[in-house]
């Protein structure tokens, strides 16, 4: 489904004076209905890989497929038609949540923008399916970002993400910020969703228990170099 082959990536130093490779040579694939981990020490570079794939950050070599067809051009472009088929699950949900937008409006926007809903009733009758598919009631859907507690906020980025029916889930650091049941939740949910639908998942983590319950084929990164692990 995605692989990546021979992906470098080097960043600007913070004194200005040169530049630290974060990503060398990086070579990688997620095939389908899999959970792909990718494991290392904070700093390592594994977000990079996350904003690679999602296009907010270019590559300075290498090449990715999604599906046979390249994620970037010869120029570096971004190919926007397949933006809808990778998606990021945030470390920080409440980040990713506009604190004036009731939560359901937010599940809905993508639909309406992407024309993935006839109208604003459509719409509201598929936040009320994507938010069972996350294990939410639908009367959340009228709530603020204030009045839900993290790990719903986290359940709410997902079922935003699913409504534009992705193909590759990436989930940076994504139960970090959560206590532990939280967690649970979260996993059991992937878990249903890999069940029922066509998707993959990149897990971004570096808690080594989580990785090793949940992970078909796990990657190591460290000092730029990226192993997979037996």
């Amino acid at each position: 489904m995605l692989e990546a082959v021979n992906i470098s990536k080097s960043f600007k130093k913070m004194d200005k004076k040169g530049t630290q490779k974060v990503l060398d040579n990086v070579t990688f694939n997620i095939r389908e209905n899999e959970t792909v981990s990718i494991m290392g020490k904070s700093g390592e570079g594994k977000s990079t890989i996350a904003r690679i794939l999602c296009g907010t950050i270019k590559p300075d070599s290498g090449r990715i497929q999604y599906n046979g067809e390249a994620l970037f051009d010869n120029q570096g472009n971004y190919d926007r038609r397949l933006h809808t088929r990778i998606q990021l699950i945030p470390q920080q949900p409440f980040s990713a949540l506009d604190p004036k937008q009731r939560v359901g409006d937010a599940i809905a926007e993508p639909l309406l923008y992407h024309r993935l809903a006839k109208d604003k009733t459509d719409a509201a009758c598929q936040v009320k399916k994507l938010l069972e598919q996350v294990w939410l009631e639908d009367e959340i859907a009228r709530r603020f970002p204030s009045q839900i507690s993290g790990g719903q906020a986290q359940r709410i980025t997902i079922a935003r993400a699913l409504a534009l029916k992705p193909g590759l889930l990436i989930a940076d650091e994504s139960t970090s910020m959560l206590d532990v049941s939280a967690q649970a939740q979260i996993i059991n949910i992937f878990k249903d969703l890999l069940k029922c639908k066509q998707l993959s998942i990149l897990l971004i983590s570096h808690d080594k228990a989580l990785v090793e319950v949940f992970s078909n084929r796990v990657y190591h990164l460290s000092q730029g170099s990226l192993q997979e692990i037996n």
